[in-house]
């Protein structure tokens, strides 16, 4: 959808239907997408300015009715339209995009050219050129190059964005292809790429080269012989394009049977921090990484269980999950490699760390050492009273009266009561059927009053009837902080003093400094040691629909690991949206002649989704 503002004019592009809405008329005009004449084109333009109640004359040269361009009845534009470089890459994304890949001739281009505003065409090349990598449209990006090269090439010497983004669009897809032969096929437009690299890249004095330009060089490269020249631009890239630019390298190093050299740049491999609006998107390409790696990793290289082992390893420093597709991709190479080496499968986990289809085996234990609880409990109230927090955390006298509560009684279990009421139901605007939804759900923990302990605001009790106050109170004890206290502080630090298990469906955005993608993790030791402590003492708050229910704690460690001479590696079977998700599905890898009680134990509980290499 594109909005031109401030007209409020919306074009939806769709494959043979062009829809025209406006806003102020409620007019709705439909228009298939055919071969149009000018004629047509300028009275679709006067249509929508009608439609707009804006009557322009035809035939100013300032009207959008007026100098129509048309690319080959693939793009309908007037001069205003794209005048400026974001509305010019907004309109060519949307319209190309109902449009098949194609060679453009430069007659073609010329015409659009000369038709973008003054400000644009000095990035005319390069925001065609990306928009043909969003789009997969190599042989219309190679026509734009050959038409940049011969009457525009100043546009490919004042930036380094042009040529590194076409020769990203050259490499696309190399590396999942199939029936590639190692160290023989590249880049059916390797000379291409190579003579690019040649002319634009290679000879030319180091300067600093910004960080997407250099990783479209790796990337271009990397599908060529001349794949160890990427190395060059690795000190270019940024932390946010380091993965990418690695996965290229050691898809090129595999492809070529270097494995030393995947190695290494697999060590090399920072550990993203942890982000809840990128849990999503880090599974998702975490799963693409690991699905190419097998794909392109030769079994019959004597060394690639060593590289294998060194990539598991990384894994376990993830507190990320690939998904499916990925372990399917891994059954497939240890289907072809070294047959009667390698016992392999999938195995539902219980909530002791005791693998379903492995009997006998369990997960490391995820338990916290009492350093572990002493670290967080320091970390906790370090942070609660810096300076700028201590006025928003509580104060001290209401700090001691807590401290007197966890002193005189043994809490089991803490309840994060604001959560929960708003988890449950709506409170905002009904809190007495929340609060009793609350109450009926609490019940069925089993947990004694004495050791339950309900934490919530002063405000949760003031529209509740006394009755039903009376009920929770029958069932746990209360304490409420003030109304400008930081209630899930209080949470957190009473089930670190009292290590007790806490029913919540917070995952510790703010302590863990993951509140979005722009605050990363404020230290790797508290997000790995609160992590550890969330996956083993949270009773996980779920509501889906009309349900609402807890995922009890885990005894075992939610990480990829090797334990009992096993690779575990956590996965997916759907993507997740959240780090608040947590997987149930484990693949297993193990090898039979170092593992016999494996292999015994696989035998004896054989299922459908558990398979040995025959």
């Amino acid at each position: 959808m594109l909005s031109y503002y401030p007209r409020r004019l919306f074009l939806n592009l769709y494959r043979q239907i062009i829809s025209i809405h406006s806003i102020k008329s409620l007019e709705n005009i439909q228009i298939r997408h055919l071969n149009l004449t000018d004629q047509t084109k300028r009275k679709i333009l006067l249509r929508i300015n009608t439609a707009l109640n804006e009557n322009e004359n035809e035939t100013n040269t300032d009207s959008h009715t007026s100098n129509i361009a048309c690319l080959n009845n693939e793009l309908i534009l007037s001069e205003r339209m794209i005048k400026f470089p974001f509305h010019y890459r907004c309109i060519l994304e949307q319209q190309l995009s109902i449009c098949q890949d194609r060679w453009v001739t430069a007659n073609e281009w010329k015409q659009l050219y000369d038709i973008v505003g003054e400000t644009t065409k000095p990035l005319f090349a390069s925001i065609t050129m990306l928009i043909c990598v969003q789009l997969k449209h190599i042989e219309r990006g190679r026509s734009l190059f050959q038409f940049i090269q011969q009457n525009h090439p100043d546009l490919l010497t004042s930036t380094a964005t042009t040529y590194s983004t076409y020769m990203n669009l050259l490499a696309l897809d190399f590396f999942i292809s199939s029936g590639k032969k190692h160290e023989q096929d590249y880049s059916p437009y390797e000379d291409e790429l190579c003579e690019i690299y040649q002319k634009f890249v290679k000879d030319k004095k180091p300067v600093i080269i910004a960080s997407a330009a250099a990783l479209g060089i790796i990337k271009g490269l990397c599908v060529t012989r001349l794949w160890r020249e990427a190395y060059t631009y690795l000190p270019f890239v940024n932390d946010d394009d380091q993965l990418q630019a690695i996965r290229d390298l050691i898809l090129a190093a595999l492809h070529n049977n270097d494995i030393d050299a995947a190695i290494k740049l697999l060590q090399n491999l920072k550990t993203p921090p942890p982000s809840d609006s990128a849990a999503a998107t880090m599974s998702s390409t975490l799963t693409d990484i690991i699905r190419d790696i097998f794909r392109n990793l030769d079994e019959n290289n004597k060394n690639a269980y060593e590289f294998i082992e060194h990539l598991f390893h990384y894994l376990s420093t993830l507190d990320y999950f690939i998904e499916k597709s990925a372990t399917d991709e891994i059954q497939t190479f240890f289907d072809k490699f070294k047959p009667n080496v390698y016992g392999y499968g999938t195995t539902l986990v219980y909530p002791s760390g005791a693998c379903k289809q492995l009997p006998g085996f369990n997960l490391s234990n995820g338990e916290l050492t009492e350093d572990d609880f002493n670290f967080l409990r320091n970390y906790l109230m370090e942070n609660a009273y810096t300076e700028k927090e201590v006025f928003n955390t509580t104060t001290p006298a209401e700090f001691e009266r807590f401290k007197v509560l966890l002193a005189r009684n043994k809490f089991t279990m803490i309840i994060d009561g604001l959560n929960i009421l708003y988890g449950i139901d709506r409170f905002a605007t009904d809190p007495v059927t929340s609060m009793i939804k609350t109450i009926n759900f609490l019940k069925n923990l089993h947990v004694s009053k004495s050791q339950m302990l309900f934490i919530a605001r002063k405000h949760v009790l003031s529209r509740i009837p006394f009755d039903i106050q009376k009920d929770l109170r029958s069932i746990c004890e209360i304490f409420l902080v003030d109304n400008t206290s930081r209630d899930d502080w209080f949470v957190i630090y009473a089930a670190l003093h009292s290590k007790a298990y806490v029913l919540t469906s917070d995952i510790l955005r703010k302590e863990r400094g993951i509140a979005n993608k722009y605050t990363p993790a404020k230290n790797a030791e508290v997000n790995d040691k609160l992590q550890k402590w969330l996956y083993r003492y949270q009773y996980m708050f779920i509501r889906q629909g009309n349900r609402v229910y807890f995922k009890q704690p885990m005894a075992y460690k939610l990480r990829a690991q090797y334990t009992q001479n096993v690779w575990f590696i956590p996965y997916f079977n759907k993507k997740p949206v959240s780090l608040a998700q947590r997987p149930d599905n484990w693949f297993f890898l193990y090898n039979i002649s170092d593992n016999k009680k494996a292999a015994s134990a696989v035998k004896l509980k054989s299922k459908p989704q558990t398979t040995i290499i025959k």
